[in-house]
C-alpha cells in the first residue's frame, strides 16, 4: 500500500491506532488538510458565496418599488425600505421597544396552507403556536407564536400576500392595525 492510501484508511476510520501518540498525529494530520483544502478552494475561487439579493433603498419607496416591481406605499416614520425581484421589505419602530418587518410580495415561492396562505417572512422559527385567525371582516391570518403574543403573521389578499413579524410579538389589536394599515396603502387610488 502506498502512504496516501493507508493517510486514506485513517482518515475515513478503517484502520486502528497502535498508540496514544499516533492517534493525536492523526488528528494534527486531519487538521491540517482540511484547512489546507479551505485555503486551495479560496485562492483557487472554488468556493463561491450566493450574492444578496435584497437592494438597500433606505426610505425610498420608488427605489423599492423598481427593484420589486410594484408599488408598497406604506404611511410611516421613521423607516427602512428593502426590495428585490417580487418582494419588498419594510422595518419600523412600532413603538419603543417593538421592531416590526411587513412584507409584500405578489407571486411568492412556497406551499400555501389550507387557507391559500404563503408564508413569505423569511422567520424559521418553530413556535409553540401556529394557527389561523379570522378578523370581524372574514380575513384569515396564518400566526406563528406563543402564548402571550404572535411572531410571525402571514395573509393574503387580492393585491398580493403578506408577512408581518416582531420578534417581541404582535397582539390581536396589532394585527388588525396592521390590516387596517395595509388596507389603506394598496386602496385604489
Amino acid at each position: 500500500m502506498l502512504n496516501a492510501d493507508i493517510f486514506f484508511l485513517k482518515y475515513v476510520g478503517f484502520i486502528s491506532y497502535t498508540s496514544l501518540e499516533e492517534r493525536q498525529e492523526e488528528k494534527m494530520t486531519k487538521v491540517f488538510v482540511i484547512m489546507c483544502a479551505a485555503a486551495i478552494c479560496a485562492f483557487s475561487g472554488a468556493v463561491q458565496a450566493i450574492p444578496n439579493p435584497w437592494t438597500d433603498c433606505g426610505s425610498d419607496f420608488q427605489c423599492g418599488a423598481e427593484k420589486a416591481g410594484f408599488e408598497f406605499p406604506l404611511k410611516l416614520e421613521n423607516y427602512t425600505v428593502r426590495a428585490m425581484n417580487d418582494m419588498m421589505e419594510i422595518r419600523f419602530l412600532l413603538d419603543e421597544d417593538r421592531a416590526v418587518t411587513v412584507r409584500k410580495s405578489t407571486m411568492p415561492k412556497g406551499e400555501p396552507d389550507d387557507n391559500g396562505i404563503i408564508d413569505i417572512s423569511g422567520d424559521y422559527n418553530k413556535y409553540p403556536i401556529n394557527k389561523t385567525i379570522t378578523l370581524e371582516n372574514g380575513v384569515n391570518f396564518s400566526v406563528r407564536g406563543d402564548e402571550n403574543s404572535y411572531k410571525v403573521v402571514n395573509f393574503a389578499a387580492e393585491t398580493g400576500y403578506y408577512s408581518i413579524t416582531c420578534a417581541k410579538g404582535l397582539s390581536l389589536k396589532d394585527i388588525e392595525y396592521f390590516y387596517k394599515l395595509l388596507e389603506e396603502a394598496e386602496a385604489p387610488r
